[in-house]
């Protein structure tokens, strides 16, 4: 089960992805933008700032939004910003967990490891699904990706108090949950193909002076779980 936030997004902003697609603005630098206001986040969050730091986090969500929309209608698409894209949105993230560690700090070392849980299941996330559709395998299962992660944290940094920290622990039990499931949903396709290809040479096979083969195409949209 997935809730379309992005769809819907993307519908609300067309009026501002053609206003920008007019002006000349780049995708790249809507992705920047996007970096340093989930840096300023983080920032903000650390330093108690936590409905600044959620206004911040919205933007920046806009941002992630904007940047693949932008680039699909002005034709700009690459597989190298797709890739530079997720780096930034891994980097993003990663910068309002450590805002999470630092604020949370003072309440003891149980919920810094809860922070820090929280931002290695959501990295697992987005990597089992970019790892898996490198090998041409489908990953894209699982309820917690990125746009349903940006909600529970914004929800959680406006509420603060105690529901801060019950949403950060529902996000890390989901996030495992995601990427258990992920694994398991690529382990079955491997499972389906070894069965079909028995006595063949599996296309995911590696050995010396063998590379791995890709099935598959490469996308040119980034990973956004």
């Amino acid at each position: 089960m997935q809730i379309p936030i992005k769809d819907d997004t993307r519908r609300l902003l067309d009026p501002l992805v053609d206003f920008l697609a007019r002006i000349g603005v780049r995708p790249t630098a809507i992705s920047l933008l996007g970096l340093g206001l989930s840096a300023v986040s983080g920032a903000l969050v650390g330093r108690g700032g936590l409905r600044a730091g959620a206004g911040c986090l919205i933007l920046a969500a806009l941002c992630d939004v904007l940047d693949g929309q932008l680039a699909r209608r002005t034709g700009q698409t690459s597989r190298f910003g797709a890739f530079l894209d997720s780096c930034l949105d891994r980097l993003g993230e990663g910068a309002v967990f450590l805002g999470l560690v630092l604020y949370l700090g003072p309440r003891g070392p149980g919920w810094v490891a809860v922070a820090v849980l929280a931002l290695l299941c959501s990295t697992m996330v987005s990597y089992a699904r970019a790892r898996a559709e490198g090998l041409g395998l489908s990953g894209k299962t699982g309820f917690l990706e990125r746009p349903e992660r940006l909600v529970l944290l914004i929800l959680a940094l406006l509420i603060g108090g105690r529901g801060l920290e019950l949403l950060l622990l529902g996000l890390t039990v989901l996030a495992a949950w995601t990427f258990l499931a992920r694994v398991r949903h690529v382990g079955q396709q491997v499972k389906a193909l070894e069965g079909e290809t028995a006595g063949k040479p599996s296309l995911l096979e590696e050995g010396p002076g063998r590379p791995a083969t890709v099935t598959g195409t490469v996308k040119e949209m980034k990973v956004d779980g």
